[in-house]
């Protein structure tokens, strides 16, 4: 086994509370000391802010752990370009400079599509609950009794009765059809599809609904255009926009109002109504 793997990294902007404590992704943990740790594509990554370095500890590590970590934070995105465009629209413009440091996770596919699955109706805990379960059970082991989550492969081979003693509950036969209805193939098909095209195809899945599809489409195959909608952005766009309506109406006013950043704007509303819902300094207003 390689020796673990130490090293630094600049992205700029990002705050790692902001961006991995925001309901993207399940697996990310902070500890006491504010660091991130998580399983990565067979890597135990450890993160934590060292100025405007980021510090990578990596296990077992390898030459591809600074273009994982990369990938996964989406260090391409010019964040200041995007938040320029946002700003444009006047609820946003004041309080984006608090949201500097929220990215957009760049998830694997399959991944993605398994965890949006497991989250309906389910709160975080929850949610991250089911996703070790099944890691522990059918992903290959990666260190500290840490597993990766399940391929493809190794997870069409559960049955429904399998699945369902992981505490899935009716979510376990949706995910043992996900593994009949598709396949590593398939997801490397889909990639290739522009976004509306892409997210009609997801629908077609079990499990996948509206806002399923467009979890997917933003945090798993990386689309910006795609705004998921959930009881937090029904009421963001209600108490900041006064805007309510069917799933379809809702997305289509968020497409026409923010456009190809329409993931980054949906992140910060989301973000701001936690904040609102547990008392603390919203950063968005309409006044």
């Amino acid at each position: 086994m390689r020796a673990r793997m130490k090293l630094a990294m600049n992205i700029e902007p990002l705050d790692l509370d902001q961006t991995l404590g925001c309901g993207q992704t399940f697996r990310w943990h902070r500890s006491a000391d504010g660091c991130w740790t998580g399983p990565l594509d067979g890597q135990i990554i450890r993160l934590s802010a060292r100025g405007t370095n980021i510090e990578v500890d990596a296990h077992p590590g390898g030459p591809g752990v600074r273009a994982l970590v990369a990938s996964h934070l989406r260090a391409e995105d010019d964040v200041p370009k995007i938040q320029r465009a946002l700003a444009r629209d006047p609820v946003l413009r004041r309080g984006l400079p608090h949201v500097k440091g929220l990215r957009i996770v760049k998830m694997d596919e399959w991944e993605c599509l398994v965890s949006f699955v497991l989250a309906t109706y389910a709160n975080i805990p929850r949610i991250s609950g089911m996703i070790d379960t099944i890691s522990e059970r059918y992903g290959s082991p990666i260190g500290d009794g840490v597993n990766a989550f399940p391929r493809h492969s190794q997870l069409s081979k559960a049955s429904s009765a399998e699945l369902a003693r992981c505490g899935l509950g009716y979510r376990a036969n949706y995910l043992r059809e996900l593994c009949d209805e598709i396949d590593d193939h398939a997801i490397k098909q889909m990639k290739r599809l522009p976004f509306e095209r892409l997210r009609e195809k997801l629908k077609e899945l079990p499990g996948v609904g509206d806002k399923v599809a467009d979890c997917v489409s933003l945090f798993g195959f990386g689309r910006l255009e795609a705004f998921p909608i959930d009881v937090w952005m029904e009421r963001a766009l209600a108490r900041l926009y006064r805007k309510k309506g069917t799933y379809r109406e809702l997305r289509e006013f968020a497409a026409s109002k923010f456009g190809q950043y329409a993931g980054y704007a949906q992140e910060y509303l989301y973000f701001n109504e936690r904040l609102n819902a547990g008392n603390g300094a919203c950063v968005f207003s309409n006044e």
